[in-house]
């Protein structure tokens, strides 16, 4: 069982500004914070296991030991745990012998029983161990080899090495996504704080005492759980690894696109990490004010969609044609049509749905514009899930669209042609998508050969949401931006806005002329720059409407 506290504070825009001293100078610090959050603010790192912002303090690893001013003068103390006072003085390696040598200490007492598996670890690039070593170690070992060491495991999975060591767990299965190697385990306790205060749920546990403690499962148990993929996440070394990213590629090869949540409306923050076009996975990318650091499981399956069943051409009363060949026939459609039924979607942008509106507005009388979603709501987790499977659901209604989707069902028969984009209405609900059928000339814009591309006469290709710069507004009113991995299948595949604006006759070439379009008809957008917005997203004023 790990020590429970209390949530750190985070320091915020509101937070009181304080004087205090550090290395001997004075320097304006949030003062309702702890010192490692304080000290960060100022540009001072301070290495770290078992501190995470989003976690109940532990305070075990005391790696963040510094020294600060009490009654008996200048002592230790740890980082993470000593708050912020007014006038306090603090001192770090930079002026302090005293805190490297017991830093440096410290690293060596962590490293005195952990294996050296860098070479073939997961988490080497990413690994804390490693990053620390070079920031507060590289000290000579103390280690004697006539003794060697004490690997951490559960007397059950411990095994002698051909060198005739005894070693601990390696490669222990815990669970549907999960490997354990228990002997590289640090004891930092960060995954058994998530799994009880964060998930709810306390499936993980140190077991036994000292130097044979070990991290494992309740007895019987496997450590299963929708967010259980975030242990591998926060877990400091390479103790916990994916199954999906184990021995996958190496992370110092991957670039990081930030983006957002594209399977719920709370807009979970995201990294896509990728390399040479292909994406490897999706990593939680901290906000403190939408998913903290968490994502869920089901969140991260997202990219695995992007390689599989894509639309990447034009198909033509279920034919294969070329993508030119199937908008050219789109085009001809729309402007010989006596009335028009132009679908939104809450799975794309506000500019992709900005587009739609352009082109609305350039068939005139004969178009009309419907929204909403069939996909069912559930219940938000409390964590970052809203249950809510339509990302942009919120940003859609903010452009005036209204959620009528019944009325174009009970209508159908009012139009010859119905343009969708990215929004599969024979998959959310078949029995009420049977109706559009009597539409004579069903088009679609998709990014996967889904159902109701196969119920359409002719359908395009488009970019995937990875694929693509654009903004949504989740659940809550945040505006948040996601930007484009290079990542798309082939060249010829464009955005939605983009291909919108074709049949449009608008000729949009960059997504700023789909986002000033999209300001100039919404109130809420109108006073907001593209580069505003920033990697954290911007909250918009609860009220305002579609101008």
């Amino acid at each position: 069982m790990s020590n429970y506290y209390h949530m750190p504070k985070l320091p915020s825009a509101d937070s009181l500004r304080v004087t205090i001293n550090v290395d001997g100078k004075d320097v304006v610090v949030p003062g309702d914070t702890n010192l490692i959050e304080a000290l960060r603010s100022v540009g001072i790192e301070t290495p770290h296991f078992c501190y995470h912002p989003h976690l109940p303090l532990s305070g075990n690893c005391r790696q963040c030991l510094i020294e600060t001013e009490g009654p008996r003068g200048m002592g230790l103390a740890i980082a993470c745990y000593t708050p912020v006072r007014a006038g306090m003085k603090v001192a770090t390696p930079a002026s302090s012998p005293k805190v490297a040598k017991a830093r440096k200490t410290v690293m060596e007492f962590q490293l005195v029983n952990h294996p050296l598996d860098c070479p073939i670890c997961d988490k080497a690039g990413e690994c804390l161990l490693q990053e620390n070593y070079m920031q507060a170690g590289q000290g000579e070992s103390h280690v004697r080899e006539d003794i060697g060491k004490q690997y951490h495991g559960a007397p059950e999975h411990r095994f002698e090495d051909t060198k005739g060591q005894d070693r601990g767990g390696k490669d222990i299965d815990i669970g549907p996504r999960i490997i354990l190697d228990e002997e590289r385990c640090i004891l930092c306790d960060r995954c058994v704080r998530f799994m009880r205060h964060v998930a709810g749920d306390e499936q993980l546990y140190i077991a036994a005492r000292g130097d044979h403690a070990f991290i494992t499962t309740f007895p019987g148990k496997k450590l299963d759980h929708a967010y259980d993929l975030n242990t591998t996440d926060i877990c400091p070394v390479g103790a916990l690894t994916s199954k999906s990213f184990r021995f996958k590629h190496r992370v110092w090869n991957l670039q990081h696109t930030p983006s957002i949540d594209p399977t719920d409306a709370l807009g979970a923050n995201i990294w896509i990490d990728h390399d040479g076009g292909t994406v490897y996975r999706l990593m939680p990318r901290c906000n403190s004010d939408v998913n903290r650091s968490w994502i869920a499981n089901s969140t991260r399956a997202a990219f695995e969609a992007l390689s599989t069943n894509r639309l990447l051409d034009g198909r033509l009363q279920g034919k294969t044609v070329t993508r030119s060949e199937a908008l050219r026939h789109m085009m001809e459609k729309l402007q010989s049509a006596k009335k028009v039924a132009l679908v939104s979607s809450g799975h794309l942008t506000l500019e992709d749905n900005a587009a739609m509106l352009s082109l609305a507005g350039v068939l005139g009388p004969r178009a009309e514009v419907f929204g909403g979603s069939w996909l069912p709501v559930a219940k938000p987790d409390g964590i970052a899930l809203s249950g809510d499977p339509v990302p942009n659901r919120r940003g859609v209604s903010l452009l005036g669209i209204a959620d009528n989707l019944d009325q174009l069902v009970s209508r159908a028969a009012e139009f010859d042609v119905v343009l969708l984009a990215e929004t599969d209405l024979w998959f959310a609900d078949s029995k009420q998508a049977k109706a559009l059928e009597a539409i004579p000339n069903r088009l679609v814009l998709s990014a996967w050969d889904t159902a109701s591309v196969k119920a359409a006469t002719c359908a395009v290709g488009i970019n995937a949401w990875a694929e693509v710069r654009g903004c949504m507004v989740n659940i809550a009113g945040r505006l948040q931006m996601m930007q484009a991995a290079p990542v798309s299948p082939v060249d010829a595949l464009e955005p939605a806005w983009q291909t919108l604006s074709h049949l449009a006759g608008s000729d949009w070439n960059e997504v700023i002329e789909a986002w000033k379009f999209a300001t100039g008809i919404c109130s809420p957008l109108a006073s907001i720059k593209y580069s505003a917005i920033g990697s954290s997203g911007l909250q918009l004023p609860p009220s305002g409407a579609h101008t």
